[in-house]
């Protein structure tokens, strides 16, 4: 429970971490990539149970000079506790998930400034990814995503390592582009399409430093994290979703 927790926290946060609490690195037949130090990239994110007409966005500001990521998601924010009856609209608001100084932060965008956001203290001891993190994956060979010949790579411990609980593609071009990340959330199968892939510091309006500091060290309350309420929305039977049965 507490590792399924773990990943759900760190999908949360771009997907991005979960490999942070793999059973030590895997040495693959192919040469693991690495991410560079500085990035930006934006987010497609999208859930099995919202069906296929539904997305929302996003985007990640990794730097590995700080330890940070700041991950944002937009106009939309996923719960982090779930739900018995998740909602199309009742998380209709935006935040963020700050990864530094070893630990993960929820930042709350109820201001008009990101430095008056209401922040607290997701989950301790639960930093920044470091850019080798692919090597605690397994290389799983290649596939065609989004007409872009991609590397696939599974995370040990799953069944089948065609239908993955947790899987990452990316170019296999020189740079290494993310193009998606696929696990469980707490609403069930979740993807993230990457897009617009940016090498460097983040934009020089979009601050990697805690908003309100004094106040981010209280730890979150579920009433804070979670909003959704309302009636399940129809699944979609046609949806072509990877499976982790």
């Amino acid at each position: 429970m507490r590792t399924r927790r773990r990943l759900s926290m760190l999908l949360l946060a771009a997907l991005l971490a979960a490999v942070s609490v793999a059973e030590g690195p895997y040495q693959p037949p192919h040469p693991v990539p690495a991410w560079p130090d500085q990035f930006t990239i934006e987010l497609e994110i999208l859930i099995e149970k919202y069906g296929p007409n539904w997305n929302s966005s996003g985007a990640l500001y990794y730097d590995w000079k700080t330890k940070t990521f700041r991950s944002d998601y937009i106009g939309w924010c996923l719960p982090l506790f779930g739900s018995e009856k998740p909602s199309l609209t009742s998380d209709n608001y935006s935040c963020s998930f700050v990864a530094t100084g070893g630990n993960m932060f929820f930042v709350n965008h109820t201001a008009s400034t990101w430095e008056d956001n209401e922040c607290c203290l997701f989950a301790e001891g639960l930093g920044c990814v470091a850019p080798d993190w692919m090597s605690n994956c397994q290389y799983n060979g290649t596939a065609i995503l989004q007409g872009v010949e991609c590397d696939v790579w599974w995370f040990p411990g799953t069944s089948d390592p065609d239908k993955p609980c947790y899987g990452y593609w990316d170019s296999n071009d020189t740079a290494h582009t993310p193009v998606r990340f696929f696990g469980l959330s707490s609403l069930g199968p979740t993807i993230l399409n990457y897009s617009q892939f940016k090498v460097g510091p983040a934009p020089p309006n979009v601050s990697l430093a805690l908003p309100n500091r004094n106040s981010c060290f209280k730890e979150c309350q579920p009433s804070l994290l979670s909003h959704t309420s309302g009636e399940n929305p129809p699944l979609s039977p046609h949806f072509p979703w990877p499976s982790c049965s």
